[in-house]
């Protein structure tokens, strides 16, 4: 029974995934606001808003905060690896080269909340304690600098669709639907999304003890791929619907998103300082997932044509390689 659950599950996720990516292409169109700035902050949040509900739940009622932040950098470094994914799946050449060398903004910024989540895992570990009331320093900065990246990738966005406008217009796809169809539409899908994650996410948990690999690598490693479960789907419809750019936009605001939920998780966490109980290994993978971050933005700006023997540009072979020695070193860990 629980087998069948998890099969009903996943492609309900997949379909109300679909409907998420056609309909935040819309808002995209609708608002104005463009792609990449719905992908990065809208979509992503979408996406992301299930592994904020599980690692809540983690932190307050499981008192496992270092449980919860593993599934946060798990999932950093899989949602990066997803665009590995999405390069061999899509058609048209490399993924980097369809895509807008302007996501390496959000990438950046991506790299940066990494370094301010590594930094606070350095100071938990020397015994350094930065607080304010019951809240790290780090957390804080977290939050605030996901604000400040909304904020930059918006203003970017808009300055970029007004030098498209004046340059050489901007076809619209949906000139069909209305505004406040769009949006509702949305809302609808995105409630769904969520519903549907924080189910998934407890069928796994289900599964990996039913399984006997509640404390093992494996397990957690098989919880974060669930937990990142609608990025893959989602990111997989936004390429069939030839809208590379949503999809990449949406895997880098997941990473910024999701270290802005690393802050939360310190805000709902009244036991003391959160980041002397995340342990140290996380700054390994924060540092892989910088890495990946950085070889991402280098492809963008380089756009790379010549496959490897395996068909795969090198960046893309490069965020593979980095995935599975990155996972593999923290197993041996």
């Amino acid at each position: 029974m629980l087998w069948i659950q998890v099969i009903i599950c996943i492609a309900l996720v997949i379909v109300v995934s679909s409907k998420l990516s056609q309909s935040a292409d819309m808002v995209a169109e609708k608002s104005g606001l463009g792609r990449n700035w719905v992908g990065a902050i809208l979509l992503a949040g979408s996406t992301s808003l299930p592994e904020l509900a599980t690692g809540v739940s983690a932190v307050n009622y499981l008192d496992a905060p270092d449980l919860a932040a593993g599934g946060i950098f798990g999932s950093c470094l899989f949602n990066l690896m997803i665009l590995a994914i999405l390069d061999i799946i899509t058609g048209g050449g490399p993924l980097f080269q369809q895509a807008q060398v302007s996501h390496s903004l959000a990438a950046g910024l991506g790299c940066l909340l990494l370094g301010v989540a590594g930094v606070g895992i350095f100071l938990g570990q020397m015994n350094i304690h930065p607080m304010l009331g019951w809240i790290g320093i780090p957390s804080i900065v977290l939050i605030v600098f996901y604000l400040i990246s909304a904020r930059l990738i918006a203003k970017f966005e808009m300055n970029r669709r007004k030098e498209v406008l004046e340059q050489e217009g901007e076809a619209y796809e949906y000139s069909h639907v209305k505004p406040r169809t769009a949006y509702l539409l949305f809302g609808l899908s995105s409630l769904a999304i969520v519903v549907l994650g924080v189910w998934l996410a407890w069928l796994g948990d289900k599964v990996v003890q039913e399984t006997g690999l509640g404390e093992s690598f494996i397990g957690s490693l098989l919880l974060a791929i669930t937990t990142s479960l609608p990025e893959v789907a989602a990111g997989i419809a936004a390429v069939r619907l030839n809208a590379v750019d949503l999809a990449i936009s949406n895997i880098f605001g997941s990473n910024i998103f999701n270290m802005a939920i690393l802050g939360v998780y310190d805000v709902v966490y009244v036991q003391g300082d959160l980041w002397t109980k995340v342990d140290n290994v996380h700054i390994f993978t924060a540092v892989v997932a910088m890495m990946m971050t950085s070889l991402a933005i280098v492809g963008l700006i380089y756009r790379a044509t010549c496959p490897t023997r395996l068909r795969l540009s090198y960046d893309v072979l490069g965020l593979i390689v980095l995935y599975i020695g990155g996972m593999y070193i923290i197993y041996l860990g």
